[in-house]
């Protein structure tokens, strides 16, 4: 938070002095020498050059007094000699350090002051030779002019050399050692003024000292100044970058809540810039509706003192609603009186919409915006409570579409979405307005009904009515897009009333009721009772009994043979068997729907491929199994993991076997999904060496033109159009278009389902050359499979079995 500009700048100077103070304690030697050395030379070369000459005026008007009958020639001539070079040497080093110091090139001030130091001495020598030659024994007036004109000099140097101590004192010394001698020596007068220049020499020295200190002082008070000023400067720099690029708004007003302050942070966020809104009221960001609780926050404030925290609606200069928490400040002057606020403001529009839409997902299904599970659960639970209370009977309906993942697979997800939310809105316009309907997960709805009656069988028959509406209600053709689609759904019904049952029991009981409804051939909806009970059970048992069943080898391979038109045994398809300890054969029509919804069917499968390549190369040492083909079924989930190729080509590897002699059997739905990535792993596969085949072909959507991208080596027709091709001219017209497919397209054509010998004739007649079915073998498990391959010829055999010559 910020005070006004004139707190501003008293509280960065009261901390710029109070860290310039600490730093005066530490002020070290080359700072200080630093600034002596500047001030000796601080005289520019002008006045240097000025200062010579008057140096050398004296010396004229010295050497004028004294004529040669005082002094010999001799001593004049060295005298003058001397303080012309030692004055000329100051100026020429002078000189060097201006020039040096132009160019920012001194880094180091000790040299500079020890040659200064080496210079005044020499000064001061030169002056006391000239007292010393100069000095005329008999003659009073002349040794009084030249005390006198000594005596100027020093006073002079008193106040040129008073920054440095140690230069006054080799100065005042030189002249003392050479000049004050000849006087002391002298008598009279000539050793009163040698006494009194003495001690004028000696006070010039003591009080120069003093003065030195003094300045001293001056001078570190100055390098602390100088350290205020750049930290008060670099503090205010400081604040202002941040005041420039924080992100959080930065805004002043005064007490009568206009705009002092903004920030460019603010403008981002409320759209004005700082001319537009300095000296404007705050109304100028404060919608009507906001106004009044923002001026109660304002004036508490005013009054209070402290800070306040608040999130306000505020408006943008567009009009935009937008959501911003506010830090806010009270700023007192030194008498504790207001002078205004400062805020710290942040749009927190977007964080408040991700937080509701977090709620929103966390009890509703992102597709169709209905109650998810959870939200469901709750429902269902007061529901529960509700009805205990009431005596009144509740009712959940548990709702799933039927073939829906036909349209996900044929027409894509998009579409499939879309059916979603369509059924999702007739759901919901079927019931009534405080009746809950949820989707709980894919194709599945769960509808709650509160109410209904206290009566049992009254409570049946509103539920019965209701089921039919919404199956009816689904029934209606759907506009989906491009696609005019009918659609129809199985529906589960429960019935409660307070009973000590819990919501998941519910939901189970409702789950099972839709299977049955399935199982009546959907489109349909059926009431859960107890005698459904137990296959509920075993379902869930079931489940977790799949999962243990690899490792307690309770999964078989059986085999069942695919036959040429020669009735020779070309090779078998695997069927998965399951021997359950306590249930016995388990169908694969029971587990596999269970190990898909589970996930455990990539496990399985992958053990199926294992086993599938072990086992033909175990055949590769007879001759009789050396050529047959094994078929193994993928499921549309293994194919899609990601390195289901990479396991094909570990079994087959690991394995060593044939990989000519392995086909993988796609299902027709499968291969109709992200047909370009599904053409790429195929093809992959192909590379392998491993053949394709399509499997139950006829059911889904394929069209020639699909087919002709498949790298595929087989179609199978599926069982049920040969089943009935005799008596159905539509089957029998859809199996004879298949084998002709397969024909243009040089694929290998086998019917599935062939149970009898007027199917096979049927099959021969149309072209069909391969065959599979109960008429020629029924799956079996290894050991009998090989044993009817080694017991006869396996034409002799088929004959056999089939009566056919």
């Amino acid at each position: 938070m910020l005070a006004d500009n004139n707190n501003q700048k008293n509280g960065l100077a009261e901390y710029g002095l109070l860290a310039a103070a600490k730093d005066s304690a530490t002020i070290n030697n080359a700072e200080l020498t630093a600034e002596i050395v500047k001030n000796l030379y601080s005289s520019n070369l002008k006045t240097a050059f000025v200062n010579m000459l008057f140096v050398q005026l004296i010396l004229a008007c010295i050497l004028i007094n004294f004529e040669s009958q005082v002094v010999d020639q001799k001593s004049i001539v060295i005298a003058s000699t001397a303080i012309f070079a030692t004055y000329i040497g100051r100026y020429l080093l002078a000189i060097a350090y201006h020039t040096t110091a132009a160019r920012n090139e001194i880094t180091d001030y000790t040299p500079w002051l020890k040659r200064y130091r080496i210079a005044a001495t020499s000064c001061g020598i030169s002056w006391g030779i000239i007292g010393l030659l100069l000095f005329a024994p008999h003659d009073i007036a002349h040794q009084t002019f030249l005390v006198m004109s000594i005596a100027g000099v020093i006073a002079g140097a008193s106040v040129s050399f008073a920054y440095d101590d140690v230069t006054l004192r080799r100065f005042v010394y030189s002249i003392i050692l050479l000049t004050v001698p000849n006087f002391l020596l002298a008598k009279g007068i000539s050793f009163q003024m040698g006494a009194l220049l003495m001690l004028f020499l000696l006070y010039v020295s003591v009080s120069g000292s003093r003065l030195t200190r003094m300045i001293g002082d001056n001078i570190r008070l100055k390098i602390v100044a100088d350290k205020s000023r750049e930290s008060i400067a670099a503090l205010a720099q400081k604040q202002k970058l941040h005041l420039e690029q924080t992100p959080m708004g930065v805004i002043e007003f005064d007490t009568e809540f206009r705009f002092t302050s903004w920030n460019p942070a603010a403008e981002k966020i409320f759209g004005y810039s700082a001319a537009e809104a300095i000296h404007q009221h705050a109304k100028l960001i404060i919608p009507n509706v906001a106004i009044e609780q923002v001026n109660e926050v304002m004036n508490s404030l005013i009054s209070d003192s402290g800070g306040e925290r608040s999130r306000n609606l505020n408006i943008r200069k567009d009009g935009t609603l937008i959501e911003c928490e506010w830090f806010n400040t009270t700023l007192r002057d030194s008498q504790n009186n207001p002078i205004g606020i400062a805020s710290i403001v942040q749009d927190i529009t977007d964080h408040v919409k991700a937080q509701e839409e977090i709620q929103r997902l966390a009890f509703f299904d992102a597709l169709t915006n209905l109650p998810n599970r959870r939200l469901m659960t709750d429902r269902l639970n007061q529901a529960l409570v509700s009805s205990k209370r009431t005596g009144a009977y509740g009712a959940a309906m548990f709702i799933d579409l039927d073939d829906f993942k036909t349209l996900n697979d044929t027409k894509g997800h998009g579409v499939g979405d879309l059916l979603l939310q369509e059924v999702s809105g007739r759901l919901q316009n079927a019931l009534r307005e405080n009746d809950s309907v949820a989707r709980i997960g894919g194709d599945e709805f769960v509808i709650m009904i509160e109410d209904l009656s206290d009566d049992y069988q009254k409570a049946v028959e509103a539920s019965h009515n209701i089921a039919h509406k919404l199956i009816k209600c689904v029934n209606q053709p759907f506009n989906l897009g491009q696609y005019n689609h009918y659609n129809s759904c199985s529906l589960g019904v429960t019935l409660f009333r307070g009973q000590d049952v819990t919501v998941d029991d519910i939901l189970q009981q409702a789950d099972t009721a839709m299977y049955e409804a399935k199982k009546a051939g959907r489109n349909n909806f059926k009431f859960f009772n107890t005698s459904i009970k137990p296959e509920l059970d075993l379902r869930a048992s079931l489940k977790n009994d799949l999962f243990v069943a690899l490792e307690k080898n309770q999964l078989m391979l059986f085999f069942q043979a695919q036959v040429n038109h020669n009735y020779q045994i070309k090779g078998a398809e695997i069927l998965l068997r399951w021997q359950h300890p306590e249930h016995g054969m388990v169908s694969p029509a029971e587990f596999i729907p269970i190990a898909e919804s589970s996930g455990l069917i990539i496990q399985i499968g992958n053990w199926v491929l294992r086993q599938a390549c072990q086992q033909l190369k175990e055949w590769e040492q007879f001759p009789i199994q050396s050529e047959l083909k094994l078929s193994v079924n993928v499921s549309a989930l293994q194919f899609s993991e990601p390195g289901f190729t990479k396991q094909v080509e570990t079994a087959i590897k690991e394995s060593g076997c044939n990989p000519k002699l392995l086909v993988l059997e796609l299902t027709e739905s499968l291969v109709l999904q992200n047909i370009d990535d599904i053409v790429s792993k195929m093809q992959r596969l192909k590379q392998i060496g491993v053949s394709l085949s399509l499997d139950d072909f006829g059911v889904g959507y394929s069209s020639l033109s699909v087919l002709k991208r498949l790298p595929l080596d087989e179609l199978k027709i599926d069982r049920s159009f040969v089943l009935d091709a005799l008596e159905r001219h539509d089957n029998a017209v859809i199996v004879e278009t298949i084998i002709a497919m397969g024909k243009s397209l040089e694929l290998e054509v086998i019917a599935e389902g062939v149970e009898t010998i007027e199917q096979l004739r049927f099959l021969q007649q149309i072209g069909c050359r391969a065959y599979q079915g109960y008429m020629f073998c029924k799956p079996m498990d290894i050991a009998t499979f090989e044993n009817k391959l080694s017991d006869h010829s396996i034409a002799d055999w088929l004959m056999q079995e089939t009566s056919l010559g």
